[in-house]
């Protein structure tokens, strides 16, 4: 089914979202982005000033919900300005780019198990790789069979040694034993953590194999709507001792100055930190390509 949605180009930049590090099965082909979440693909297509969607089951639904179209953008901006006018410069050179929601809480969690000590064209490419042998069909488009991403059932039972040979290293073993622990809870454990206060749930989240505050504060944020939660990484971390907190400069990232960030956001920003956030760690991601 393709439909139109009237949508302005200020609204929603796609390009800008998907190659900001949200998230990681989105491919470019042609003029189009062809986006996979859990079973479900959605093609956005521009088309003037409007967005055409086109995908299984209801895909106005699945667009609103991973862009979080619900949410007014120029409210997003005036909120961050008025908590501190420098995010006036990321704003301008940011228009259009918007905080992603996964479909699934899960999927989110094993992606991000993907990424310590690896970028992003590396950590989509094993994601594919993962999809294209344990997932299971989702449709034909543009002469290629596209993939879900399998389940933790399946995850659990996946050989370590094959994950190695698809470019997982040493992160193969955290997959499976993360799998196999989310298989030893309760069905919606994962899915209920968006109930607790953030520093509980971070809690619960870095309990699992191989998951730091890094990897927490992902899960927390792009997949259970935690608006509390700061990912640092080193893009984040020297764009805060670049741009915010010069005192840092000297300092490692450790456990100590993780938590000082996380604070200094609640502190300046409260329940906007998480929007706050992905404009400061995009412009530095851009910067750092330039």
């Amino acid at each position: 089914m393709s439909v139109l949605l009237s949508v302005p180009i200020a609204e929603l930049d796609v390009a800008l979202c998907v190659s900001s590090g949200q998230v990681f099965r989105w491919s470019r082909v042609d003029e189009d982005w062809v986006g996979l979440a859990g079973d479900q693909m959605l093609i956005v297509r521009p088309r003037g000033s409007r967005w055409s969607l086109q995908g299984s089951n209801d895909p106005i639904a699945l667009f609103l919900h991973l862009f979080r179209m619900e949410v007014d953008l120029k409210q997003v901006h005036t909120q961050l300005l008025r908590c501190d006018a420098r995010w006036e410069q990321w704003l301008n050179q940011l228009l259009g780019l918007r905080l992603m929601r996964w479909v699934s809480a899960q999927e989110c969690l094993f992606s991000f198990l993907c990424t310590p000590a690896n970028n992003i064209p590396r950590i989509t490419g094993m994601i594919e790789r993962l999809c294209d042998r344990y997932g299971e069909p989702i449709g034909e488009w543009q002469g290629r069979l596209w993939r879900s991403f399998p389940s933790a059932e399946t995850l659990a039972n996946a050989d370590e040694e094959a994950l190695r040979q698809i470019g997982f290293g040493y992160r193969a073993k955290n997959l499976i034993q993360v799998a196999r622990t989310l298989q030893a809870r309760e069905p919606n454990w994962l899915d209920e953590l968006r109930t607790l206060p953030y520093w509980e749930a971070k809690q619960e989240l870095m309990r699992l194999p191989g998951v730091g505050a890094k990897i927490a504060d992902c899960v927390l944020l792009f997949g259970l709507d935690q608006p509390l939660a700061v990912p640092i990484d080193t893009h984040m971390w020297q764009a805060v001792a670049k741009w915010l907190l010069p005192d840092l400069a000297q300092k490692s990232l450790t456990e100590r100055t993780y938590r000082q960030i996380v604070d200094w956001f609640h502190e300046r920003f409260g329940t906007w930190t998480g929007w706050a956030h992905q404009y400061l760690f995009t412009a530095h991601l851009l910067a750092s390509k330039s």
